[in-house]
This record gives C-alpha cells, structure tokens and sequence, in this order.
C-alpha cells in the first residue's frame, strides 16, 4: 500500500468526499471512503489530526500553498484511481500534499507527473 496526505483549503467546494462518491465510492466510517474497482483500490479518510505531525517549518511552508487546510489520508493499491484524484483537483482550489518523504508541495506541481517520479522522493527533480 502506499499513503500520502492530501490537504486540501476548507473553503472551496470541491472535496475528495465529492469525488470519490461520483466514482462509486462507498461510506464505510463517518470519516472515511474506499473505492474498489478491478485492481485498484483507494481510501480517503478525513483526519486533521496529521497536522500535528507537521513541524514548525513545515506548518510554515504549507500555509503558502492552503490558507486553511483540511487533512485527507490517501492510501491506495495500483496507482490509477489515486491519479485520476489529484488530475481532478481544479487548478483553482488551494491543494498540496505531503508524501513523508521530504516532499510537501502543490497539487498542480504533481498532477500530471507519474506516481513514481514523485510519490518516494524528497524533492521534485
């Protein structure tokens, strides 16, 4: 399995939740949905207590990239459903994610880039 945090600004409209109900995701928790379809498996879990792992720089440099955020756990098996996650984050709506790796940076900068060429590294090359 891989995780990553997604963070998304608390103000705009679209949300993770959103999506993933119009992609045939289902409720298992008051907090958390998984999609599954063939081989690919993914759970959104809405938890913003992982801002308490982030230290004081991090917080910092987070605050650049989402005024307000709103902490999702992301974890997934194959990588297709996580992609076409963060492909349909609007370009508009305040996002980053974080892979605890050294990474924490804009959606936009990861987007449309392959899972392996960002999801392990400690800074975009």
């Amino acid at each position: 399995m891989n995780i990553i945090v997604l963070l998304v600004d608390s103000s705009g409209t679209w949300s993770p939740e959103k999506w993933a109900a119009s992609n045939g995701g289902k409720h298992v928790s008051d907090s958390q949905v998984v999609i599954e379809q063939m081989a690919d498996w993914l759970s959104i879990v809405r938890d913003n207590r992982v801002l308490a792992d982030f230290d004081h720089d991090e917080l910092a440099h987070l605050s650049k990239l989402v005024s307000e955020p709103m902490a999702y756990l992301i974890e997934w098996k194959d990588g297709v459903l996580v992609e076409r996650l963060l492909q349909s984050i609007p370009p508009e709506t305040p996002a980053a994610v974080d892979n605890d790796h050294g990474l924490l940076v804009s959606v936009q900068q990861v987007a449309g880039r392959p899972l392996n060429s960002w999801v392990k590294m400690a800074e975009l090359e």
